[in-house]
């Protein structure tokens, strides 16, 4: 069944949040392993939805590489393309923010601030629950 990403609970706040900001694209609410959870009314939920996908792999790249070299954890990924920047910050339990920027010439100071205000001050809200494999049937039976 199909949910409306931009309509729950936590759209309207990243709109309220990022739409107004100079320099943001959009915005995306996920889960740590991949599944979009909410997003802004800037992006079509397909879209959004490959951003969840790709962010959850990039996120699964720096825990890899912040456990082989002492890193302490991921706390937010910058990605600098030719024509825009992404950001992917821990936004709670189970949860990562990503914002994709209008342009490469953006104040990512500004961005990266709203983004960590936003984790901070309702973390708990746009926590998660970790998903749980499934059992197989066979081995239920």
């Amino acid at each position: 069944m199909f949910t409306d990403t931009h309509a729950n609970k936590l759209g309207w706040l990243l709109d309220e949040r990022f739409a107004t900001l100079d320099g943001v694209q959009c915005a995306v609410l996920l889960t740590t392993d991949g599944m979009l959870h909410s997003r802004t009314s800037s992006i079509g939920h397909d879209q959004a939805e490959r951003h969840a996908a790709i962010a959850a792999s990039l996120r699964g790249a720096a825990r890899t590489y912040s456990e082989e070299f002492s890193g302490g954890g991921m706390r937010q990924l910058l990605l600098e393309l030719n024509e825009y920047v992404c950001l992917i910050t821990q936004a709670g339990p189970n949860a990562l923010l990503l914002v994709q920027t209008s342009g490469p010439d953006v104040d990512l100071a500004a961005i990266a601030h709203q983004m960590g205000e936003l984790a901070v001050s309702v973390g708990d809200r746009m926590a998660v629950q970790a998903r749980t494999p499934v059992r197989d049937a066979q081995a239920a039976g």
